[in-house]
């Protein structure tokens, strides 16, 4: 990349290592993702009528608009039918508590995600669909606005390469579906990477009404392997990494107690998303991304049945 185009797009130095590295990782997810069952999202273009004509014989019966006769008691055909693009919104949890890696995982949670969204968005600009990214915690940063021309995706994947954890913030959920929902319009697609573990009874109000709205929603519940089982065998010092004091533990002694407690909580997580007709997957870091695509696209394909 020429000097000017690094002027222009305003990246660290560094950053074409990590976008190196983005890349490598979306392309293996998604070569694993279309290796197996599924070759797209199940999401692509939808169709939309712009545009009926009284019928007249000799049209083909197979175009009558039937709706528009039961509603009108004349007869319309279906004329010039055209692809409607996608909108999609990718909203990237920044928050401190999303750098946590552990030590069964090859990636933090947020490197999980971002992978996971680049995956997304290669898949999604491929259909032909626009593709926008937004990091949030406290503070939002809009990465990209949806765009659908080919030159997009590099730069969205330079900027999603470069988007830092915002270190001992906790995550703003309610402004960033607020801006979503403002910038997305009309009829789009919404996609949350996120640990989850602040969002508030406010931030459950907007995300269903984004859904009553007509907005396809699906969120991505990323988590540690290490926060479902809490695995340390000594004494551990826990550091809060969104400004929680520290607290210095034998995890044996809270283990029952906090397996439960996490349980619970991941279950009225998944029941709020059930009520409100979200799609929430569990993106454990441990798995491979392919697979959490693959259980995406399993998902989206009975959904259309």
């Amino acid at each position: 990349m020429s000097e000017d185009a690094r002027t222009i797009l305003d990246v660290e130095p560094g950053t074409y290592d990590a976008v190196s590295h983005l890349k490598i990782q979306v392309n293996k997810a998604v070569e694993g993702f279309q290796g197996g069952a599924h070759r797209s999202l199940h999401m692509g273009p939808s169709v939309e009528f712009s545009e009926h004509n009284r019928y007249s014989p000799g049209d083909d019966i197979r175009n009558i608009d039937w709706k528009a006769l039961a509603r009108t008691d004349r007869y319309f055909i279906k004329a010039h039918e055209r692809e409607a693009q996608l909108s999609c919104l990718l909203l990237l949890d920044c928050s401190g508590s999303m750098s946590y890696r552990g030590s069964r995982s090859r990636f933090s949670k947020f490197d999980f995600a971002k992978i996971l969204l680049g995956a997304f968005s290669h898949l999604l600009m491929k259909q032909g669909d626009a593709v926008g990214v937004i990091g949030f915690a406290e503070t939002q940063n809009v990465l990209s606005p949806p765009k659908s021309h080919p030159g997009h995706l590099p730069v969205l994947m330079e900027r999603l390469a470069a988007e830092p954890v915002q270190e001992q913030c906790r995550t703003g959920f309610s402004g960033v579906l607020k801006s979503a929902q403002a910038r997305l319009g009309h009829r789009g697609m919404l996609v949350l990477a996120s640990d989850m573990w602040q969002l508030d009874a406010e931030a459950e109000v907007i995300l269903k009404g984004l859904v009553k709205k007509g907005h396809d929603v699906s969120v991505f519940h990323v988590v540690s392997p290490d926060e479902l089982d809490l695995p340390f065998d000594r004494m551990v010092e826990f550091v809060g990494l969104e400004r929680e004091p520290s607290v210095r533990l034998e995890p044996a002694l809270i283990r029952h107690n906090y397996m439960n407690a996490m349980a619970a909580e991941r279950e009225r997580l998944f029941a709020v998303a059930r009520s409100a007709r979200i799609d929430m997957l569990s993106a454990v870091t441990s798995r491979e991304l392919f697979e959490v695509l693959a259980e995406f696209a399993t998902r989206r394909l009975k959904g259309r049945k």
